[in-house]
């Protein structure tokens, strides 16, 4: 009884501790899917990071057609509400800023675990500017591979809008080369596969491709504006 009170008391004094360090992980996270054109120092503390991911983005909440909620907070949208997504506007200078990047988060099904991240686009609402894997439980070398530079830089330029189809067409991941599959402008929908890892590879697929169109509402209107 004495230990399960000790314990009880260590994880409900860390509770705070933990909760802050997964929302900083989070900031982090966003930070790094946007690619600040001042990167985040490596060794950044806590307090300037978070100096810094409010300085350079802005939170939105947007519905399920594309229309922004105002006076509604990240922090007050619950599972009762799946028409209400979270919205992350990257911004650069003075005043009102300039919009350089939209960010939101993609959740999916990999093999083992289920894949959490974050997918920005460039202010075209067109053009991938960065993803990020911030938790899962693949497997270390094949599915986890997700996580790496490697990977997730080959989705840096790539589009999610088809002008020659003139429709949207979400990011894919190949088995294998894209080079081996698809040339010209088709190449720019797809990027190379993880060797062995073909279930993780799909469940980034149809991830990317369940909430780049849940957004697409809000991003049609960024292209047409």
């Amino acid at each position: 009884m004495v230990c399960s009170v000790l314990l009880a008391a260590v994880s409900e004094g860390l509770k705070a501790k933990q909760e802050f360090n997964a929302n900083l992980d989070v900031k982090k996270n966003i930070l790094k899917a946007v690619h600040l054109k001042e990167p985040v120092p490596a060794k950044a503390s806590a307090k300037d990071i978070l100096k810094i991911y409010e300085s350079k983005i802005e939170e939105l909440v947007v519905d399920d057609q594309g229309r922004p909620v105002e006076g509604k907070k990240l922090s007050q949208i619950t599972e009762k509400e799946p028409n209400l997504h979270p919205l992350y506007i990257y911004k650069e200078g003075e005043g009102e800023g300039e919009i350089v990047a939209y960010c939101f988060p993609i959740v999916g099904q990999g093999l083992w675990s289920t894949l959490y991240g974050y997918f920005a686009l460039e202010a075209d609402a067109t053009t991938v500017r960065g993803i990020t894997f911030y938790k899962h439980g693949e497997t270390p070398g094949l599915g986890a591979e997700i996580e790496k530079d490697w990977f997730q830089n080959n989705f840096l330029g790539k589009k999610i809008w088809s002008k020659k189809a003139n429709q949207l067409t979400p990011i894919a991941v190949v088995k294998g080369r894209v080079a081996d599959h698809y040339h010209g402008e088709q190449a720019e929908h797809y990027v190379d596969g993880i060797t062995a890892a073909t279930i993780t590879s799909n469940g980034v697929t149809k991830m990317l491709d369940k909430w780049i169109r849940a957004y697409e509402p809000y991003l049609s209107k960024i292209r047409k504006g």
